[in-house]
């Protein structure tokens, strides 16, 4: 039986979704404005807002109150609703998009005046050869009557003409690094870099909304009206009163053997005791675990112990929650089970149920509540209000949960059970006890080896593996199990407690913007390893997230980290700075089954049902040949036939929003995609891994995120039409090897907010950028040369006050003035980490004060300085701000006679002096009364601090340096001094055991006994 899949809900969230995205975006005063400009009438726009409000009422009533359409036939109508929302939404940015265009026309005439000047001189030419070749076709007439061919002499002039008109066409403006400009050719149809010059008249716009609303109109009233009769259909079946929650829910169900929970059961079993000899009123402990690994048997477990039944609890209550969380209905059934049935026609009134619960509390209490999702903490505290009011102590509840948010709302304590899947040894003895009655068996040893590649898929869940050998113990036959083995049978709903109905439940209970953003995921394979970040991009891009209080990357975030609190992802941390995500197998089939009409993946997996609504497409080329077992490649047919499948229909290829073609692919393949690219027109994010195929993109206006890749080692600079996808927020192209330049209009992408590139090349492709300032939305800007030419100027920071993480400038002995660094304002630049500020070389003859305009925020954490020859900033010294740095690196900067206050530095944990030939004294020396008198702003209270934080301090090439004073460094391990000519001392130094000492070319330095036993002098 196929996975319970709600197919209309589905449909309906899609389309409300996108109704909802186009709807907001013809709402606001500014929408009379843009209908001017676009030449759209005011009553074509109203018309078109109130037939998506209506759709959003028709559609808002097929999810009243959460209930399930019956008709499944709606489905189709609904997705029509949404294709219909589609086309409305591609229509308003064909219209934006041709507004940007203009817009930068305009600034390119103004960063490039000449241009215009011969702009102009190209259109009188235009017009003399226009008029000049007219005049010479009109002057010579030759009478048709009087020759069937034309005159020879006729027929040259005819093609002098045309080469007159082709050549001034073929006429192309450039700048002086050789740049096409993005101005339109004086007639046809494309533009000066190859790509077509779009055009809407009025009339197509008119045509296109009136065609939207007509076609909206009519299927809403068609979906109103059936869902009219469904609601009907609903009311009639409710009066048959049957439930549909038929999973068990008492607590004395006999489990013959819990494998491998022995460590946890006797953990929880002392925990429960403790609690109930303590003098705590409630205390709420959570079980939390992956759908299937047996939370409610290992409660059950706990529940029915010796120790914890005996004289402990007076009163025992279990009761099921599941997903509907009714805190009147579990007060209800509380009080039923406290009074054991006496109370069971009580009122409804809340509060009349809990003061039923407060009489009867006259023992301690042990309640289960079992299959918990709900993340309300209000509701939390109907629910536990008359639990509290006893004055007897020592009371438990335990809550068995996949959600672990659960745990931070229902309890207090820190500690909880977590319960994973089954080791791999303990997981097959269970494997096979389930399938022959005996975890010892050893015959069948075929079966058994095709049962260890059922297993390895398992997990190590003990529901997957009861369900999967309900289907294998019925027929121990070798090709039988191989089919389960190879296929997906084993997804099937076995009976009531099959791991795939519960996951579909955890998927049933996510709000939709959930559900949306995890079904998506279906299109990337079984093991991929997520990044977090490229997957948050990548919603954005599709309009998946909006949140007007929040930046898309933060809701993204937040979004993506509720999944993996809800175990649809799992983190994997590599190392300290590198963590990815992994989606369990079985998630990853739930995935694929509710976004079955939306998503595809062609990864030669298996046969391929092709929906006609399909919006997403990804093939991996990886998988378009499959080895033999003789070594050999062959094509992968189910690979060849899901592409081909995936292919045939050209209406779904030009409605793709996304298409993915990952991997290395050959020229059969590759014309193969030039054929799908061919197709497409609405695509939003496109990944390409082939240079041959990247003409193609100049077309893609509706572009939001595009990765490209390429494996050509030759240097090469990005394709100019590129710098035309003015909607694009995300260019990835940290995998093109050999690409070195930028071209010179990529700052046409006012939209961009990631230009994400190789980070080997030096200078950073993003010193590259020109005119960086029109990208005011931009989030990193990893590096930044000023320049003395055009569109490198220092002034071009002014605005990018978005960039955050880490910024390095480069040759600021290019900027005259401090009022000039001042138009920077860095201060602004608010999600800044990390900032390094670097001057030519000490040898120049370059302005000292630009440093004082160029002072950081106060939550900056790492400043580094280089080559700067004036003194030491104010907001270094006398006004210091900068309480949060926790690494600060000054080299070759000879005018600093003075260093920041160190008692204001309560973080600091790196400091490296190098070349600071006026500095004559280190000294930290905590100081509490200074420190609060002199720091104004920094909020924290240091008087609990009694040392330093630094761990690691160079000094190097410090000529003048006497003294080293290192009072309340006690967490220092590593001190490195090199090349101080005068240095004669350092004072203060503590916990010498753990500190790694390295001290050479200091002359006049001498060094304690104990300083020597752990120094290389």
């Amino acid at each position: 039986m196929p996975l319970p899949f709600d197919a209309v809900g589905q449909a309906v969230g899609a389309a409300t979704w996108l109704v909802g995205v186009v709807t907001e975006r013809l709402v606001g005063d500014r929408v009379a404005e843009w209908a001017a400009r676009h030449g759209i009438g005011q009553e074509e726009v109203a018309r078109l807002r109130a037939e998506l409000r209506r759709a959003n009422l028709v559609l808002g009533a097929a999810r009243a109150g959460g209930r399930t359409v019956r008709n499944e036939q709606l489905a189709e109508p609904i997705a029509d609703v949404r294709r219909l929302a589609a086309d409305a939404r591609n229509l308003l940015d064909e219209l934006d998009y041709l507004e940007i265009h203009e817009q930068t026309k305009g600034k390119e005439r103004r960063r490039s005046p000449s241009s215009s000047k011969a702009q102009s001189i190209i259109r009188f030419a235009y017009g003399f050869a226009d008029q000049t070749s007219k005049f010479i076709s009109s002057a010579v007439k030759i009478s048709a009557t009087n020759s069937k061919e034309d005159d020879p002499l006729t027929s040259k002039r005819r093609i002098e003409r045309r080469d007159i008109m082709n050549g001034i066409k073929r006429m192309k403006l450039s700048d002086s690094d050789n740049q096409v400009t993005a101005d339109r050719e004086l007639e046809g149809e494309t533009v000066s870099d190859g790509t077509p010059e779009r055009k809407l008249c009025k009339d197509d716009v008119s045509r296109r909304i009136t065609v939207i609303v007509d076609e909206l109109h009519e299927i809403c009233e068609d979906v109103r009206k059936a869902l009219k009769q469904d609601k009907i259909d609903e009311l009639a079946r409710a009066t048959q009163n049957t439930s549909s929650d038929l999973r068990e829910e008492a607590s004395c169900y006999t489990e013959t053997k819990v494998f491998a929970r022995e460590e946890e059961k006797n953990k929880m079993v002392k925990l429960i005791t403790d609690i109930s000899e303590s003098k705590q009123r409630l205390s709420v402990i959570p079980i939390v675990g992956n759908g299937g690994v047996g939370k409610t048997t290992f409660a059950r477990l706990v529940y029915n112990d010796p120790e914890v039944t005996k004289d402990r609890f007076g009163i025992k209550i279990w009761i099921y929650v599941s997903a509907i969380f009714d805190e009147v209905k579990l007060t209800e059934e509380i009080l039923e089970c406290m009074s054991k049935g006496k109370c069971k026609s009580m009122s409804k009134n809340l509060s009349m149920l809990q003061d039923g619960i407060k009489k009867y509390l006259t023992k301690r209490f042990l309640l289960v509540l079992d299959d918990v999702w709900e993340e309300n903490e209000r509701r939390w505290d109907k629910l536990l209000a008359p639990l509290r009011c006893t004055e007897i102590m020592g009371n438990v509840v335990l809550v068995t949960t996949r959600v672990k948010s659960v745990t931070k709302i229902t309890s207090i304590m820190e500690q909880h059970i977590s319960l994973d899947g089954l080791k791999e040894d303990v997981f097959w003895l269970f494997f096979k006890r389930c399938i022959f009655g005996d975890e010892n068996y050893q015959g069948r040893r075929k079966l058994q080896k095709i049962g260890k590649e059922i297993v390895a898929r398992l997990r190590g869940n003990p529901l997957a593996a009861k369900t999967v050998s309900t289907l294998l113990k019925r027929r121990l036959e070798e090709c039988y199990w191989q089919r389960i083995s190879d296929g997906d049978e084993w997804k099937l709903q076995g009976d009531n407690d099959d791991i795939m109905p519960a996951l579909m439940l955890s998927y049933n209970h996510l709000p939709y913007h959930l559900q949306r953003l995890f079904s998506y995921c279906a299109l990337f394979p079984k093991g991929y390893k997520f990044n977090k970040e490229q997957l948050v991009h990548i919603w954005i891009a599709l309009g998946f997230i909006s949140d007007e209080r929040k930046r898309p990357e933060d809701t993204g975030s937040d979004y993506f980290d509720d999944l993996v609190d809800r175990s649809f992802f799992e983190k994997i941390q590599e190392s300290r700075e590198f963590a990815y995500y992994l989606m369990h197998d079985l998630i990853h089939d739930l995935a694929q089954s509710v976004s079955v009409d939306e998503c595809l993946t062609v990864d030669g997996s298996g046969p391929l049902a092709v929906s006609p609504y399909v919006s997403h497409i990804s093939i991996w080329a990886e998988s378009a040949y499959k080895k033999k077992q003789n070594g050999k490649t062959e094509l992968n047919e189910a690979f060849d036939k899901g592409l081909t499948a995936a292919i045939q229909n050209s209406d779904i290829l030009r409605n793709l929003d996304s298409l993915m073609l990952v991997g290395s692919y050959d020229k059969t393949f590759s014309l193969i995609y030039a054929k799908i690219l061919g197709q497409l027109k609405y695509v939003r994010v496109l990944c390409l891994s082939s240079d041959i195929l990247q003409s193609s993109i100049a077309n893609f206006i509706h572009l939001r995120y595009l990765e490209l890749r390429s494996t050509e080692d030759t240097l090469k600079c990005l394709p100019t039409f590129l710098c035309r996808l003015y909607h694009l927020l995300v260019l990835d192209v940290r995998h093109w090897f050999g690409l070195n330049d930028l071209p010179r209009d990529i700052c046409n992408l006012v939209n961009l907010r990631y230009l994400i590139v190789p980070e080997s090349m030096e200078p950073h492709l993003h010193s590259k950028i020109v005119s960086a300032g029109e990208l005011k939305f931009l989030q990193e800007l990893k590096e930044f040369h000023v320049r003395t030419e055009t569109g490198f100027e220092i002034s071009q920071l002014e605005n990018l006050n978005e960039i955050r993480g880490p910024l390095r400038i480069f040759n600021l002995e290019n900027v005259i003035k401090k009022n000039e660094a001042s138009c920077a304002r860095i201060k602004d630049k608010k999600h800044l980490r990390t900032l390094s500020l670097s001057w030519g070389g000490t040898g120049g003859n370059f302005p000292k004060e630009t440093l004082e305009g160029l002072q950081p925020h106060d939550r900056l954490e790492h400043l580094h300085i280089t080559n700067y020859i004036g003194a030491t900033p104010s907001w270094l010294g006398e006004n210091f701000t900068l309480n949060n740095l926790e690494s600060l690196y000054l080299h070759d900067c000879p005018g600093m006679e003075t260093l920041p206050p160190f008692n204001q530095l309560p973080f600091l944990e790196k400091l490296s002096l190098v070349g600071m030939s006026s500095l004559k004294e280190v000294k930290f020396d905590f100081d509490y009364a200074s420190a609060r008198r002199d720091s104004h702003s920094f909020e924290g209270d240091m008087s609990d601090l009694d040392d330093f934080a630094l761990t690691e301090l160079e000094i190097c090439k410090c000529s003048v340096l006497t003294s080293l004073n290192l009072h309340s460094c006690k967490a220092l391990t590593k001190l490195s001094i090199k090349d101080c000519a005068v240095l004669a001392s350092i004072d203060g130094l503590q916990s010498l055991d753990q500190l790694k000492c390295d001290i050479i070319e200091c002359p006049y330095f001498r060094s304690s006994p104990e300083l020597q036993r752990i120094t290389s002098i």
